[in-house]
């Protein structure tokens, strides 16, 4: 991360506004837990890549290893029901948001060149998507128009917020920073992610109507932001001074935090427009779980694991040094990445 250079200038205005919270509270947010593990898989919502998200329909899509060793599959939850997805001939696959009409957007290692794509599965047909001269590109989010936001590293080793638009590609940077990330998109193109500053402190921040806003959990070492909904709430993770990694939604400028009872760690990935919210947890012994964090519980039926269709673990294959640190950097930025690693 240290090899970062000035960015190229945003494509968007700027306006380093800050988004000072009205209050924070360390009372959690309420609602119900559920958690979600793939049958038989040896984790869920796993690390290098954490990957999970929600749509207005509740269909939920993330990832799993049947073992610590073994290939990353991706998975979609609906009704019930357990469904895995690999990009075909791929080593690593996550499936990281699905639209409401069920359009799927992931991130896949090939096989061949262990190079890293983002693609959309779409009406059974797989479509990848790479910025022009990128060494990896990566996908984190899709919203309903099929705006997609991610990030990509180029030759010198910079990692760049990138926006998927009607067939457009566009580079985000925040201003001064040494990295950037998109994480998040909603329906009226605000976007979420997080940034490197020059001291390499993990900040969040807001991009709405081509301004920025920092955002920063009171109190944390480090900020990302993950999800946005259509009402402007947004999900992410912080980390205390004590190294803990805590989930957190932010509502109406105020903040309220989310853990997993009893994990070591919790961290926020998405929110749907009924407010449901999902992440992962990692419990003592080391394993990781995703999460539902519903309001009274009404999405929990949604969530109730379902034996899947048989699922073949692919022969083991151990990712590249070079591509496992892309990964690792990747999601979250900074000491999240370190913080995310399988024990």
């Amino acid at each position: 991360m240290r090899s970062f250079e000035k960015y190229l200038l945003a494509l968007v205005a700027v306006s380093l506004l800050g988004l000072p919270p009205r209050g924070w509270s360390q009372e959690p947010v309420p609602g119900t837990f559920t958690t979600i593990d793939f049958p038989g898989a040896a984790g869920t919502v796993v690390p290098p890549s954490t990957a999970i998200n929600i749509n207005v329909e509740r269909q939920i899509v993330g990832d799993y290893f049947l073992d610590p060793v073994g290939m990353v599959h991706g998975f979609l939850l609906s009704q019930g029901n357990f469904t895995t997805i690999d990009f075909p001939g791929s080593i690593f696959t996550e499936l990281d948001d699905i639209t409401p009409e069920g359009a799927i957007m992931g991130t896949y290692v090939d096989g061949t060149n262990f190079g890293v794509h983002i693609f959309v599965l779409s009406k059974g047909s797989f479509t990848t998507i790479d910025f022009p001269g990128a060494v990896q590109t990566f996908g984190n989010s899709t919203n309903p128009k099929g705006d997609i936001v991610g990030g990509y590293f180029d030759t010198s080793g910079n990692v760049h917020g990138l926006l998927v638009s009607q067939d457009t590609l566009t580079t985000i940077d925040f201003p001064e920073a040494i990295g950037t990330f998109l994480f998040g998109i909603n329906p009226e193109g605000e976007i979420v992610g997080g940034y490197l500053d020059a001291a390499f402190a993990d900040h969040g921040f807001l991009l709405r109507k081509g301004s920025f806003s920092t955002i920063d959990f009171p109190g944390a070492v480090g900020t990302v932001a993950e999800g946005i909904d259509a009402k402007g709430d947004i999900v992410g993770a912080h980390q205390s001074p004590d190294g803990t990694l805590h989930g957190f939604l932010l509502s109406k400028r105020s903040f309220r935090t989310i853990d997993f009872p009893g994990a070591v760690m919790t961290f926020a990935e998405g929110i749907d427009p009924q407010g449901d919210i999902v992440g992962g947890y990692q419990n003592p012994d080391g394993t990781f779980h995703g999460l539902l964090l519903s309001d009274g519980g009404v999405a929990s039926e949604s969530a109730a694991p379902a034996m899947p269709g048989q699922t073949t673990e692919s022969p083991k294959v151990v990712l590249p040094y070079n591509v496992r640190k892309l990964l690792q950097r990747r999601l979250p930025l900074g000491r999240f990445g370190a913080g995310l690693m399988r024990p």
